[in-house]
C-alpha cells in the first residue's frame, strides 16, 4: 500500500475522531461522570482504529495478492446488515 493512501486513511481516522469526540464533548459530556466519558473515549477510539486497522489490513492484503480472511468478510456483512447499512 503507498505511504499516500496510508496517509489518507490515517488523516480520515484522526477527522472522523475529531468529528465523534467533538459532538460528545459539546452535546453529552454535560451528562456523563469523568468514569463514564472515560469509558466512552476509550470505546470511540477503540472502535475507530479497529476498523482502520481492519481497512489497512484488507488493503495491504489485497495488494500483495494474499488471499483474504474471507470469515473476517463474512462477519463485516453481518455486523453492516445488522446495523442496517
Amino acid at each position: 500500500m503507498s505511504v499516500p493512501v496510508k496517509e489518507f486513511l490515517k488523516n480520515r481516522r484522526d477527522r472522523a475522531l475529531g468529528t465523534v469526540m467533538g459532538g460528545l464533548e459539546r452535546d453529552v459530556w454535560t451528562r456523563l461522570d469523568e468514569e463514564e466519558r472515560t469509558q466512552v473515549r476509550r470505546s470511540v477510539i477503540d472502535a475507530l482504529n479497529s476498523y482502520h486497522d481492519s481497512v489497512l489490513d484488507l488493503l495491504k492484503a489485497e495488494d500483495s495478492n494474499t488471499v483474504r480472511n474471507e470469515e473476517l468478510l463474512v462477519v463485516l456483512d453481518r455486523i453492516d446488515r445488522k446495523l442496517g447499512r
